[in-house]
């Protein structure tokens, strides 16, 4: 019972920060999901949840999507997700731990420092492959794309929707691959039941967040969340 609640809280926590910022719904949520339960199956969680979030932020938002770059990037995306669900799939759990720690506290520390990528479109479909494959195996992929799309200077908005639709369909194409290597278990499934209230709970104070939130102090409290993640699984893998 207390697992569920657990779930649920980090769960709801999650759904407002992807709401609010666009990105960071896994960051905020493997780590802790990982002490709750095996690391693999918080991965999957997370992906399935954030398949919804991102289709909701694309739709509400599409008239502010930059289509060239939504398409670049959705395609650089979809090409990394086989090899994600591959390392998701072959990986250890204390491998997976040490894999995700690091990805953790890489995006991190580039909402921290506020760190922008050069080098233009093929820089974005660079990192855009990297973030598909980290989202399979991860669940995490946002800090290094919202790196790479803050040196493009887009509003605050465009820049919501777009990662919105890009992260729309590396979800559901993880979402397949999760399926194929038989990671939809019982343990996901008791997590999703208690994420889909967890979900709408966030999505409603997220929007209420986004209007009323100064920018930099959102940035302030979402990177106060990874610190605390970040510590939460360095933890775990010291323990482990």
């Amino acid at each position: 019972m207390l697992i569920l609640l657990g779930a649920f809280l980090v769960l709801a926590a999650a759904s407002v920060v992807r709401t609010t910022a666009g990105f960071g719904f896994s960051l905020v949520a493997v780590p802790p999901l990982a002490l709750l339960i095996d690391p693999a199956s918080a991965v999957v969680v997370a992906g399935i949840m954030a398949a919804p979030l991102s289709l909701w932020i694309a739709v509400r938002d599409w008239r502010y999507v930059d289509r060239r770059l939504m398409t670049a990037t959705l395609l650089s995306g979809l090409a990394g997700v086989p090899f994600g669900v591959w390392l998701l799939d072959t990986l250890s759990s204390r491998v997976l731990l040490f894999v995700i720690t690091g990805v953790v506290l890489l995006g991190t520390f580039i909402v921290w420092r506020k760190i922008t990528l050069g080098g233009g479109l093929k820089t974005v479909m660079a990192v855009g492959l990297f973030s598909g494959a980290s989202f399979a195996a991860t669940g995490i992929d946002g800090p290094p794309m919202v790196a790479a799309f803050q040196s493009m200077k887009l509003e605050p908005r465009v820049q919501r929707a777009t990662l919105g639709v890009v992260f729309s369909g590396t979800s559901l194409a993880a979402l397949a691959g999760f399926g194929i290597s038989g990671r939809l278990t019982a343990t996901v499934g008791q997590m999703l039941l208690v994420g889909v209230p967890a979900l709408f709970i966030g999505i409603f104070a997220g929007e209420k967040v986004f209007h009323r939130l100064n920018a930099e102090r959102f940035r302030r409290v979402v990177l106060g969340l990874l610190v605390v993640s970040s510590l939460s699984v360095v933890l775990r893998v010291a323990a482990a």
